[in-house]
């Protein structure tokens, strides 16, 4: 998630809407806490499509975007807030909008603009009602009165103009701030308070005196908001320091009655609730937007992206690995703070194999090059080592060149390296600027790029052949630093999830890393840009060998195929897949036609859905589907239930290019997430959902008898003991034990009967597994929910195919004596009830070396495994010990694996965050990824997949 700037609250306080400058509209739900749905319009390269301001219609029912839009910066786009979908856009400006804003009957906007003009829009005809002219610089903030009798905006000119919203005349000129306008509001009382960049907040009269000097703040005033009944106000800040807060201010007195320090970097924008109870900030290193108490400051949610702003960043000395820092700790454009994470880019032959590594090692950090200012008698700065717009090549401590960057360029010079040849030095601005320059003309030698936000980080290979680049967009990137050309991007989560990437869109991932990245396709400025997950065409784009001979050929696309296709047979050579070609392939459109809202209230226990799903090529459909809870309804085995009635479709499939589909859904829950896919031969859509409210036809109460309750269905499997006493464990078996003892204690409220089957060691042997999985899938029904736990060995033959070791597996004869992975997901993808899939594969047994080719490292990568059952979209929640090549971590004084540990502890309790007694399946997750973090110091980190098909839900109850 990139720089959030702007937030609103829906009038109903439950939603909390963001625009950023990752392009991106984005619904968050504070109830739910979690991430609602995403909007996406029309997008370009560099700064185009970039959204700086949002208003959204007294009902609710319009948002209005503005900012830097592509392919027309100066428009506004009018969106259905329900829908997403595009209404109409607002053409007058000629310069990027800076605010929008709603007049109180939702008849009229009010736009503002770096045109030096704001726009009075009649909305019922979407024209401008009066262009407001006077101001002397960019207009950066506007309001409406209470009754929308007049409008104030504030400029970079220090002035504020009060205006006549009827005949769009200028009432006052206010002046008195000693700095550029960024922020101003309305008191119900028709009063005005405004804020500048020199941090003064000052009050006027509703005729545009001045009252008085309300209050002060350290920084910038980025943003205001004010409380419903006018007595409070809340002030955005820009710093980039924690102890320079924001702050909750009376609006009589100019008291300061809250100090808000939560986030550590700049506020840029603020939101209080219609209530009057909530605020929402957005800002800090990692772009976060924090969901608080406004009476006390207590933060009640914090909604954040995965990934983090990099600060710093280097080489190691033998050019194999990277390291980055995410925090930042000083003011030195050579290097902002420690490093922190190292990960490996290539191998020991010099060809790539992108991976996490470990935690930098700051006490004997002897590993990484130090940050290069000077080589031979050449030597680069800026004032003070700080942010300038000014950057100085010196011979000999004399200045021979001076490089300035200013509003076309990048505003200053804000990361600073040299290569290590002395002939070159780098410069990152903002905007995603990156130049390199000749030290001994200053002349401009390439251009990198790529990036769409302010570059922090940047460092030389010591053999001069690469820039790697660290930018507040959360990415980094590797160059070819003669060329310029971009070879590859890096994102890495907090769990340590990742993905590489090529410009072209090929990509080599993690189990989840390829969730950040995907196909985002322009369909016009008055339509919603499409979205595709990278994951929707790995077969053609996730392909590693193709990422690291890109590489090797430094970006050649032509080279890099017919590199990895010299020893291939005909029929196995990779051809190209580009943007166009993608097209003929993209999945169906889909859409509900019986229902436009996407949260119903059913009347009675089923509901009736009509959908259709409509090709976008030449591809018919081959298949459409309805899930109910993550599981696909027509396919559902139903126990205890009315059957499902489909309606005999009206189509052929693989043949009709429009098919539809109505089915009459039972629900068994409160509350159910229905969703709609369809397919062609190629791909198939994401899901889309409805979520369903209905009164449960018997109430279920945790501790009470109940013939409705589902059962639950635990298959444990836990080995440390095995037949080749080499392969041995210590705690395998003692953490399927713990998990289903702590299981057996607290399910029993929640459910009607907990049914166990428990194999460990000597017991846990091919067929007695084999025979579990039959057990599992044949006692559990739709209504139940079954869990799966493994510990113990997994390992990978010689083509990459894996195994779960049993007490009697033979690793020279896996097929033989071994358990196929395909049997879990057989199994897994058929069990009708709700699964969750417990894995814990990675332990630092003594199955070492290599044997006939196999792979017996101590944490067999389990991802492509991991990615077969997570890709299925079967509604199957997985969670695993570790990440890639990670090892499961045990310690004695534990008695068990750090993954079980915090299973355990989640289960007992430890996970009820919002104490009511039950541990629910996102609390559980939340627990178990912080607590194996803590009790591991970040070395380990689980991964968890919960389909967003599937709703909450509870699993045990707390004493």
């Amino acid at each position: 998630m990139a720089t959030v700037n702007d937030v609103i609250f829906t009038k109903d306080n439950r939603y909390i809407v963001s625009v950023a400058s990752d392009k991106t509209i984005r619904i968050w739900d504070t109830v739910e806490k979690e991430l609602a749905r995403t909007i996406r319009l029309e997008i370009g390269p560099g700064n185009n499509g970039k959204i700086f301001a949002l208003a959204l219609s007294p009902d609710n029912k319009v948002l209005a975007v503005g900012g830097f839009l592509a392919p027309k910066p100066a428009s506004i786009l009018l969106l259905d807030f329900e829908s997403g979908e595009v209404i109409s856009q607002l053409n007058g400006h000629n310069n990027t909008i800076n605010d929008l804003a709603f007049s109180p009957d939702g008849l009229k906007l009010v736009s503002a603009s770096a045109d030096k003009t704001a726009i009075i829009w009649d909305l019922i005809s979407g024209t401008p009602q009066h262009i407001l002219r006077g101001h002397q610089e960019y207009i950066n903030t506007a309001a409406f009165s209470p009754q929308g009798t007049k409008v104030v905006t504030g400029s970079s000119d220090q002035t504020l103009k009060l205006w006549d919203v009827e005949f769009g005349n200028a009432i006052a000129t206010m002046k008195g701030h000693q700095g550029k306008i960024q922020a101003v509001v309305f008191t119900p009382n028709d009063e005005i308070i405004s804020g500048d960049s020199g941090g003064n907040i000052l009050r006027w009269n509703p005729q545009g005196e001045l009252v008085k000097k309300l209050a002060s703040q350290e920084t910038a005033v980025s943003s205001l908001s004010i409380s419903p009944d006018g007595k409070k106000i809340l002030t955005g800040h820009g710093c980039c320091d924690g102890t320079k807060p924001s702050y909750v201010i009376n609006t009589d007195s100019g008291e300061k009655l809250i100090t808000f320090s939560q986030h550590l970097n700049s506020v840029r924008a603020t939101a209080i609730s219609p209530n009057g109870r909530f605020a929402a900030t957005a800002g800090g290193n990692d772009n976060e937007i924090l969901f608080w108490d406004i009476n006390n400051g207590t933060i009640l949610n914090t909604f954040v992206g995965r990934g983090r702003a990099i600060w710093s960043i280097s080489f190691s000395k033998d050019g194999n690995s990277i390291a980055w820092g995410t925090q930042w700790a000083r003011d030195n454009v050579f290097s902002y703070g420690n490093l922190e994470q190292e990960f490996f880019l290539f191998n020991e032959e010099g060809d790539l194999n992108p991976r996490p590594g470990g935690k930098v090692d700051l006490s004997n950090n002897q590993k990484f090059c130090q940050p290069v200012k000077s080589v031979g008698d050449i030597s680069v700065h800026t004032k003070d080592s700080n942010v300038d717009s000014i950057l100085s090549i010196a011979r000999n401590n004399n200045i021979t060149q001076s490089i300035i960057r200013d509003h076309s360029s990048g505003l200053d010079h804000r990361s600073v390296t040299m290569a290590p040849d002395g002939k070159t030095v780098i410069s990152g601005g903002a905007w995603g600027e990156i130049t390199s320059y000749n030290t001994e003309t200053g002349a401009i030698v390439n251009d990198f790029i790529g990036h769409t936000a302010t570059v922090w980080a940047l460092a030389v290979s010591p053999d001069n052949r690469y820039l790697i680049s660290g930018s507040t967009d959360q990415t980094i990137k590797l160059w070819n630093l003669h060329t310029g050309k971009n070879l590859l991007t890096i994102f890495c989560d907090d769990s340590n999830q990742w993905v590489t990437w090529t410009p072209e869109g090929y990509y080599d991932a993690s189990v989840k890393g390829s969730d950040y990245i995907g196909w985002h396709i322009n369909q016009g400025l008055e339509k919603n840009a499409l979205f595709y997950p990278a994951s929707k065409f790995s077969k053609q784009f996730f392909l590693p060998e193709l990422v690291a001979s890109y590489v090797k050929a430094q970006g050649d696309i032509a080279s890099s195929f017919e590199l990895i296709n010299t020893d291939k047979s005909p029929h196995k050579k990779l051809t190209a897949t580009d943007s166009q070609s993608l097209l003929t392939i993209f999945p169906p459109l889909v859409r509900f036609t019986s229902h436009s809202d996407t949260e119903i209230t059913a009347t009675g226990n089923s509901i009736i859905i009509t959908a259709e799903a409509i090709s976008q090529n030449n591809e018919p459909i081959t298949d459409i589907w309805f899930t109910l809870n993550g599981k696909r309804v027509n396919k559902t085995r139903s126990i205890g239930m009315k059957e499902k009635k489909l309606e005999s479709p009206n189509f052929t499939l693989g043949q009709d290019k429009k098919v539809s589909l109505t089915a009459e859904i039972f629900l068994a829950e409160n509350f159910n997430k229905i969703g709609l896919v369809a397919a062609n031969r190629y791909s198939q859509s994401e899901p889309l959902i409805i979520n369903v409210e209905s009164a449960p036809q018997v109430k279920i109460t945790a501790g009470e008898p109940n013939i409705y309750k589902p059962d639950l269905y635990l298959l444990a499997i836990g080995i440390s003991e095995y037949q080749n006493n080499n392969f041995n464990l210590d705690v395998a078996h003692k953490d399927a034990l713990g998990v289903s003892a702590a299981i057996g204690a607290k399910a029993t409220q929640l459910f009607s009967k907990v049914n166990k089957r428990v194999i460990v060691n000597t017991d846990a042997t091919r067929d007695n597994i084999l025979a579990g999985l039959d057990w599992i899938q044949r006692e559990s029904t739709q209504k139940d929910v079954s869990i799966i736990f493994i510990a113990g060995h997994g390992v990978r033959d010689t083509t990459n195919n894996f195994y779960f070791l049993p007490h009697d597996g033979d690793p020279e004869k896996l097929r033989q004596t071994s358990i196929k992975w395909d049997d879990f997901q057989d199994v897994l993808t058929n069990l009708p009830s709700k699964v969750i899939f417990f894995v814990d594969t990675c332990h630092s047994g003594s199955i070492t070396g290599k044997r006939r080719g196999l792979n017996f490292s101590p944490a067999a990568d389990i991802t492509n495994a991991l990615r077969e059952i997570i890709n299925t979209e079967t509604g199957i929640i997985v969670m695993t010990s570790s990440s890639g090549n990670e090892v499961s971590q045990e310690k004695p004084e534990w008695g068990h694996g750090a993954f079980s540990k915090a299973l355990i502890e989640g289960i007992e309790g430890m996970a009820n965050y919002d104490n009511n007694r039950t541990v629910d399946i996102k609390e559980l997750d939340l627990y178990m990824t912080k607590r194996v973090k803590e009790l591991t110091a970040g070395s380990q980190h689980p991964t968890t997949e919960i389909p967003k098909t599937l709703p909450n839900f509870p699993l045990f109850v707390v004493d």
